[in-house]
């Protein structure tokens, strides 16, 4: 069985995570919407590892986000 979570950052982005039940090796698979996908040795650490990678990939995009803006910002700037 796998149980989906979503979760939302500081933004207010939503993205959302899997993790399956234990296997037969007895891991824990996850996944993330974004694509990225892992495997830990309980159910708590995959949830953190895949918060952790939605965290780090959406604050990326977030910042990449933030530096598009400001260079839209000084390029019309013009000084007198």
């Amino acid at each position: 069985m796998t149980h989906s979570f979503t979760y939302i950052d500081i933004g207010g982005n939503q993205a959302q995570y899997a993790v399956s039940d234990e296997d037969q090796r007895r891991d824990f698979h996850w996944s993330t919407d974004h694509g990225d996908r892992g495997v830990a040795r309980t159910f708590d650490q995959a949830q953190c590892q895949a918060r952790t990678v939605l965290k780090d990939s959406m604050a990326a995009h977030r910042r990449s986000e933030e530096a598009l803006r400001a260079d839209s910002y000084t390029s019309h700037w013009r000084p007198r």
